[in-house]
């Protein structure tokens, strides 16, 4: 069965876009037991440092295994490449994963479990991104700047359950080789005017994408991230948001996507978890167990992962306790 491919994009950063994307492979992976790869495309490089580290990033950086070499390997036009997606995919990463990368070759026929797998980014995309209209041209137009990962790493999809594609903060030629792959695209957003902004020109573009490559995606959802319940700014934007979304996205051909009911809340242990250099005993600890908003920090990354596959599967879930809670204090 084909994997589900989902790209996460918003125009502004630090709206927990990454945090989402790696607690919800972790989730994919060790409690729902699903093969999970994950591809950063950011610049940022933060979802690969959260699930390698530092050590095993420059290792990979300086082998040429990164999604920034793909790119040089194309504007450099002479035919020969560093990259190989068999090669740069690093298996078995995260902290939570326990069968050692080395085993998993020897693990017996038909043996079942869940991981995470990297295909990691790097600085250098910073210097790649504004080169990237230049692809077809130096690959004498076998390429387009938008396909690379269409036709250099897409092919290797078949192994996973889910694809989960951490894009930069914008939408130009590397967004679009996420977007170009995926079946869907999900917003994370934290409820205030500068992190919605700009949603409609989300909307607008991506429209515009899918109608110039004939591509089926879609908009999964905008999730709420962030959530300050005492922020006046975050419940006025949590009410404010149905309309405008309904606004951004009326001329796309899409239905307005819904707001998921799963809010994630602004906690230490959802920060803490991105650090790789920690050692958790399990998934609880990782994403913590004391309790916020009425329920433990963990637990909403459970929620997050079942209302995804319901979303997926065309089922909708009543809101959370925690979305009722936060919907409740909206009207105070």
């Amino acid at each position: 069965m084909a994997p589900q491919v989902i790209s996460f994009i918003n125009l502004k950063g630090g709206v927990a876009k990454t945090t989402a994307t790696v607690q919800l492979a972790d989730t994919l992976a060790f409690m729902k037991q699903k093969r999970v790869l994950v591809i950063d495309l950011d610049p940022q490089t933060n979802a690969t440092l959260a699930l390698i580290g530092e050590d095993r990033w420059e290792q990979a950086d300086d082998d040429g295994q990164t999604l920034a070499h793909l790119f040089l390997d194309l504007l450099r036009g002479d035919g020969t490449f560093t990259f190989d997606a068999t090669q740069a995919i690093i298996r078995g990463v995260s902290n939570l994963n326990r069968v050692p990368p080395e085993m998993i070759d020897q693990l017996p026929e038909g043996t079942r479990y869940g991981r995470v797998d990297l295909l990691p980014s790097s600085i250098r995309l910073i210097d790649v991104q504004d080169r990237m209209q230049d692809i077809a041209g130096r690959s004498h137009y076998s390429v387009g700047p938008m396909e690379a990962v269409k036709k250099f790493v897409a092919p290797a999809f078949s192994a996973y359950d889910y694809v989960l594609i951490d894009c930069p903060p914008n939408l130009g030629f590397v967004t679009q080789n996420g977007l170009e792959v995926s079946d869907h695209y999900l917003i994370p957003t934290i409820p205030d005017r500068l992190s919605t902004y700009g949603i409609p020109q989300i909307a607008a573009r991506i429209a515009q994408i899918r109608r110039a490559r004939d591509l089926r995606l879609r908009c999964l959802g905008v999730l709420i991230t962030k959530y300050q319940s005492q922020s006046a700014q975050h419940r006025q934007g949590l009410q404010r948001l149905p309309d405008d979304l309904k606004r951004a996205f009326e001329t796309t051909g899409e239905d307005t996507p819904p707001i998921l009911t799963t809010v994630l809340p602004q906690t230490n242990a959802s920060a803490e978890a991105m650090t790789s250099d920690r050692a958790p005993a399990n998934y609880r600890e990782k994403y913590g167990s004391g309790v916020v908003a009425g329920q433990a920090a963990y637990k909403y990354g459970l929620d997050l992962a079942d209302e995804i596959e319901d979303l997926l599967g065309g089922q909708t879930r009543a809101p959370s306790p925690f979305s009722q809670w936060a919907q409740s204090m909206g009207g105070r």
